[in-house]
């Protein structure tokens, strides 16, 4: 029996629309308090890419709680200078479709979101205004208070023709959330109360279709299952207003300016980059990460070098590029050199060095081949010791690059832990700006080294007498349980950032050894196809100034 064997009318049908739904979808016997649904739900309406691979995410155009943000407004949080949105965002003025009435239920909340596809050339963006109900119903013959939510979502399109290929292909589709607590009873889990979900949806045909199409069938499973998954999840109970955020995501650029700028640049480069590719790895992978760590780079330095107040409309469009302020940058172990290619490609002067040389190489235009060198680095402070062990044959440097170059440590592996090191030694009153993607760990020395994870700060540690406590490499607990266990490498897999973890104990290394040389660090997660995607930013905070303009301020090496 199929799902259109089970339609029937919706109690939503009420308010005069053709709303249907089928005991197929429902879920029954969920403990999650109603809180708990409308904090997933919110998370959802933020983050479809969780439900959809199709869409890169949905910018919030309005809520009237305030509690998701509009593009505009992560802008101004995050400081960002360049209003990349404007064409998407300010040419036309959206308003969220009216609230239908439902019998007994109140509007609480309208949201107001656009759907943002992957592939913009071939999907469009669509809006879709959705609303929150509540409902509270006290049964006194049967002892209980049902309280009721209710999200409809409403897509802004007239026609099945207009529906893009990631939406149902229905008018609208609406989660009921029942739950259900005794009104006298003790305080143990049996007596706590039980909720129902359910699905509901408009179709475009008139009254009960005959045949429901199969896509729309597995989406609204999916559906179903996606929201009750993330309601019993911890992160849902752990915080309620839906944003679920982690630490250091989208916290230096806000997302859709990355994703704006990674769009473009995927749909300039990719094909040609795939198909040119000479390396046995596989190209899609490297390229699309390379395409997202530029995408990132290009927007950091258009907050770093870029003045924010322009004096009338020519001067902001003359300032739009960073281009022209731009030092330089320097990629150490630059790989295959997409990263390379693509900063020199979008008008960024800069060069890459790797201790071998890449296939791909040689496909590159003859000005971006000069900028892709084969040369081994020795530090400057080991460069008389080395000079004699070395054949004239090699090529190295000493890793003093011009001033105020900026340094790409892109899984850099033995020049991870060096990176800051390198901008200090370059510049040691202003140490150069960096962006380090750690991956392998690797000690000073370039051998494989796992760093012990950073010490919790305690009153026994501080002690005098231990200044010099060794750490054992692969150290394991004595004691413990595996329920315990279990959970550490839960929370280490889902944040490879914890300091507990080998990946975590590098970035915390790389980290500190920034700040004791002078150096203000930030920490984010990069959007690329990598587990290993924690971008550390050190000398970020040394090019704001006060009057809206990011200017060059020296670090005198005493750390902040």
């Amino acid at each position: 029996m199929g799902l259109s064997d089970t339609l029937r009318p919706s109690l939503l049908a009420s308010n005069g629309e053709n709303w249907i739904t089928s005991p197929e979808l429902v879920r029954s016997n969920l403990h999650f308090e109603p809180e708990i649904f409308v904090s997933s739900a919110t998370h959802l309406l933020a983050n479809p890419n969780l439900t959809s691979g199709h869409l890169f995410r949905a910018d919030i155009l309005f809520d009237s709680s305030g509690i998701l943000k509009t593009p505009a407004e992560k802008e101004r949080e995050t400081a960002s200078s360049e209003d990349v949105s404007v064409d998407v965002y300010q040419e036309l003025a959206v308003e969220p479709l009216p609230a239908p009435a439902f019998d007994s239920f109140s509007l609480t909340r309208t949201i107001l979101r656009r759907f943002i596809p992957r592939k913009q050339k071939l999907d469009p963006m669509l809006d879709q205004t959705c609303h929150f109900y509540s409902q509270t119903a006290v049964m006194q013959d049967q002892g209980v208070k049902v309280e009721r939510c209710l999200l409809i979502y409403l897509p802004h399109f007239s026609s099945e023709e207009q529906v893009p290929f990631y939406h149902p292909c229905v008018r609208g589709l609406g989660f009921l959330y029942e739950f259900s607590r005794p009104l006298f009873g003790d305080s143990d889990s049996s007596s706590k109360g039980t909720g129902t979900l359910s699905l509901h949806f408009i179709p475009f045909s008139h009254g009960i279709p005959e045949t429901v199409p199969y896509r729309l069938e597995r989406t609204c499973l999916a559906l179903l299952s996606t929201h009750v998954r993330l309601a019993r999840s911890p992160s849902a109970k752990s915080n309620t207003t839906g944003s679920q955020p982690k630490p250091y995501k989208d916290n230096i650029i806000p997302q859709h300016v990355v994703q704006t700028t990674y769009a473009r640049l995927k749909d300039k480069y990719a094909s040609i980059l795939i198909q040119n590719w000479a390396e046995v790895t596989e190209p899609s992978k490297h390229v699309f990460e390379d395409i997202a760590i530029a995408a990132f780079l290009i927007e950091l330095w258009k907050i770093m070098y870029t003045q924010n107040s322009c004096n009338g409309q020519e001067e902001c469009e003359k300032r739009k590029s960073a281009t022209s302020s731009f030092p330089g940058f320097v990629d150490i172990a630059c790989g295959n050199g997409v990263l390379v290619y693509l900063l020199h490609a979008e008008g960024y002067r800069g060069w890459g060095f790797d201790a071998r040389r890449r296939k791909s190489w040689e496909k590159y235009p003859p000005s971006t081949q000069d900028r892709l060198k084969e040369s081994i680095c020795i530090p400057s402070i080991f460069r008389s010791a080395a000079s004699e062990q070395i054949p004239d044959t090699v090529e190295t440097n000493d890793g003093v690059f011009e001033k105020d170059t900026f340094i790409i440590s892109n899984h850099a592996d033995e020049l991870t832990i060096w990176t800051p090191l390198l901008g200090a030694l370059a510049q040691p009153t202003s140490p150069l700006p960096f962006l380090a993607i750690p991956c392998c760990s690797h000690s000073i020395s370039g051998s494989k080294y796992r760093y012990p994870p950073p010490k919790k700060p305690s009153a026994k540690s501080n002690t005098e007498g231990q200044p010099n406590e060794k750490h054992s490499q692969d150290t394991q607990p004595s004691t413990g349980d595996l329920k315990a266990l279990r959970a550490t490498k839960l929370a280490e897999r889902d944040d490879p950032g914890l300091p507990s973890s080998t990946y975590g104990a590098l970035t915390a290394k790389t980290v500190s050894l920034a700040e004791e040389l002078g150096y203000d660090v930030e920490k984010t997660l990069m959007r690329i196809p990598s587990t290993r995607n924690i971008g550390i930013i050190g000398g970020l905070n040394t090019w704001k100034a006060s009057k809206g303009r990011w200017d060059y301020i020296e670090v005198k090496g005493e750390g902040k």
